[in-house]
């Protein structure tokens, strides 16, 4: 993870405490996480902070020292609950594409075949969480995708 100002380490940190609030066989999206965290306009930024999340339990920093990051990984963090809006695993290398899809399948998401056959393609309608940002309760999904975006 490249060293962060206080300002992006927050950003981070509140894209992370969110993620971590989509329940299981639940996805939402890059534009929604960032709304959610009063930054609407961010969205490709969540996709990045969602990116340098560490592999596995780390308890240190690279130069040894504790982090605030620290309790935020790659197992902690169900970055694979996350996607694009229009339903689909975001590009990227084809092993991280192709784990996400495998993740959200294990989690009982049926994740249907693009035009290569590769799982990719997500129903909003059946699957997404959209609350809103002024409420508190993560149990019930209150927004529905409309459905000219439902794939």
């Amino acid at each position: 993870m490249p060293k962060l100002s206080d300002e992006a380490e927050s950003f981070y940190i509140s894209v992370y405490e969110m993620v971590q609030r989509v329940p299981v066989g639940h996805v939402t999206t890059y534009g929604h996480i960032a709304r959610m965290i009063g930054a609407p306009q961010n969205s490709r930024q969540v996709g990045s902070a969602l990116k340098y999340l560490r592999a596995g339990n780390h308890n240190e920093g690279e130069d040894g020292a504790a982090t605030t990051l620290v309790e935020f990984n790659s197992e902690s963090v169900p970055w694979w609950r996350v996607i694009s809006s229009d339903g689909r695993i975001a590009f990227r290398a084809r092993e991280s594409m192709d784990r996400q899809g495998q993740r959200l399948q294990a989690e009982g998401i049926e994740v249907r075949g693009d035009s290569n056959n590769r799982p990719r393609i997500i129903s909003l309608s059946d699957y997404g969480w959209f609350p809103r940002a002024d409420d508190d309760d993560d149990d019930e999904i209150y927004e529905s995708i409309p459905s000219a975006n439902v794939l």
